[in-house]
């Protein structure tokens, strides 16, 4: 499979296969998941069918489920990031596998994880779906060095022709506002191409890392016809931007289908990884060197699951903490733990 020059490679991604290859992944927490509370504006979006009727724009998003309750304090939340940093040399913070991190009620608690964390030398790494992107949000985002993924589930409309200008509509609500959502990610976009930083060529000119991802889940539509996703890629690339596509975690009931989807993946995944966080063909945000604190304190390995953890960080003692992140660390035999994929 052949590598094209213009593909980016996420700077986390970069950063983890460099830690790897000095076994810096070793015996340590270098990833930490800091879910925000699971609320999300795009879940009263709705999209238009083929046939007249209206579908939500991200039907199908595992996290739907999720009930928030019991947020933990921004001071519980520094003490979990200090907790880390002191004991496990953690580098980075994600906030992801719930709603948006920038809805209303958890805008100012995302950007203060995200600025505390950097007064610690811990970079961050946010997912979004491009809601509530305005400017002041897009600055402090770039001039804090953070790496961006932007979902396209439930913005399913972005085209290759995103990048060349298009128009989108503006319909009333619940359709889903295609402008506003188009007009926020260029925003984002434009504010890192002008912020230092964005862009950053290696030392040795080899490589170029890029601090905005896009992720695209691939769907049967794909398999009979790629050239959405081969144009999306391609344009993402010439302007900067990683590309990564997922399979969706709910596998298809034809494993066949599914065995096609997950060769798409790869095929239209920038340096044909996975996703953004694996190294050596395993994911190091919620099977290998990770760990879960979530929006209530519970701990989990990957920040996408839910239900009964393996207790509560705030509720247990240092050393019963400090046992269920050793058993993290000791089990790494997943490459996926929410697919239940064994390593080879």
């Amino acid at each position: 499979m052949h590598i094209k020059s213009n593909e980016k490679k996420l700077e986390i991604t970069k950063r983890l296969e460099e830690l790897a290859e000095m076994g810096m992944l070793d015996n340590t927490i270098t990833i930490l998941n800091l879910p925000a509370a699971n609320y999300c504006e795009k879940r009263a979006e709705m999209v238009e069918q083929p046939d007249g009727t209206l579908e939500q724009s991200c039907k199908g998003c595992v996290t739907q489920g999720i009930i928030s309750k019991n947020r933990l304090t921004l001071e519980q939340i520094k003490n979990i990031i200090d907790f880390f940093a002191d004991n496990y040399g953690t580098r980075f913070i994600t906030i992801n596998g719930r709603g948006d991190p920038f809805e209303p009620r958890l805008k100012e608690e995302t950007l203060e994880k995200i600025r505390y964390a950097y007064t610690k030398g811990i970079q961050a790494y946010v997912f979004t779906a491009g809601n509530n992107l305005d400017e002041a949000t897009c600055k402090f985002l770039a001039e804090h060095r953070v790496n961006v993924m932007i979902s396209l589930y439930g913005n399913q409309f972005i085209d290759a022709d995103f990048f060349s200008g298009k128009e989108y509509p503006s319909p009333n609500k619940p359709l889903q506002n295609k402008a506003e959502i188009a007009a926020n990610l260029r925003r984002l976009i434009d504010t890192y191409l002008s912020t230092e930083g964005q862009i950053k060529d290696r030392a040795d000119k080899t490589d170029i890392t890029t601090r905005i991802g896009m992720n695209y889940v691939v769907s049967v539509k794909d398999l009979s016809d790629q050239t959405k996703i081969r144009a999306l890629k391609e344009a993402a690339n010439l302007n900067g931007i990683y590309f990564v596509s997922n399979t969706n975690f709910e596998p298809h009931p034809n494993a066949d289908i599914q065995t096609q989807l997950e060769k798409l993946t790869i095929e239209y995944n920038n340096f044909h990884l996975r996703h953004s966080t694996v190294v050596n063909g395993q994911c190091q945000m919620g099977a290998g060197s990770s760990a879960t604190v979530d929006f209530d304190g519970e701990l989990y390995r990957c920040p996408y699951m839910s239900g009964k953890g393996d207790g509560n960080f705030i509720k247990l003692t240092t050393e019963a903490v400090k046992n269920i992140i050793e058993g993290y660390m000791q089990n790494r035999q997943y490459v996926c733990v929410m697919r239940r994929t064994l390593k080879k």
